[in-house]
């Protein structure tokens, strides 16, 4: 093989179909946070992404599936609390979702999920498993350390208990409310006061 048939050597960096991948995801991100869910379009998404149709179809066979997709690209987990004590714990993790509601990309999508939350129940659902149950396994960690500890009675519904603690924030976040490290620490004295084991 002469030097002048040498096949030329791809630049550096990630294989095309998986810059396309990424562009797409970013793509859809951007539309369904300026457009919502009913009006965000395969069309909308290819021509942000400076891809045609075809190459979006490539990946993803249907829109729902794309924006699921999306949805899961977005992913923060919460942060392990630092193991002090139970009401610290509870603040900190309290300030994590504070942080991701209100300073990151899937927080800007908060509102319209539960606006659309009935007409588009598999995203609902999607956004349910992906960020809320897991970020739910943090907060309950904590709070069976808590029993663990004799800290707070043994009967608790767990599930219950962190609507309790999450409820205030997401209301807060939906209505653009601020939510000082007081309002947290508030919430959190006011839910374990209810939570308190009864005296002997």
């Amino acid at each position: 093989m002469t030097v002048s048939s040498v096949p030329p050597r791809r630049a550096g960096g990630r294989p095309r179909s998986a810059r396309a991948h990424e562009a797409i995801l970013q793509a859809a991100v951007d539309e369904l946070i300026e457009r919502g869910f009913s009006a965000t379009t395969i069309e909308g998404i290819a021509a942000r992404a400076g891809v045609a149709r075809t190459t979006v179809y490539r990946h993803w066979s249907s829109l729902p599936q794309l924006c699921m997709d999306a949805l899961e690209h977005l992913h923060e987990p919460l942060p392990p609390p630092p193991c002090r004590s139970l009401p610290e714990d509870l603040v900190f993790l309290l300030q994590a979702l504070r942080h991701l509601l209100t300073a990151t990309r899937i927080g800007q999508l908060v509102p319209q999920l539960a606006a659309e939350a009935r007409l588009h129940p598999d995203l609902s659902r999607t956004y349910w498993n992906d960020y809320l149950a897991r970020g739910s396994s943090a907060f309950a960690v904590v709070l069976h350390r808590g029993v663990a500890q004799s800290l707070i009675r043994p009967d608790l519904d767990v599930e219950l208990v962190i609507d309790l603690l999450t409820g205030p924030l997401f209301k807060r976040c939906l209505w653009q409310l601020e939510t000082s490290d007081q309002d947290l620490t508030a919430i959190v004295d006011t839910v374990l006061a209810g939570l308190a084991p009864s005296s002997p």
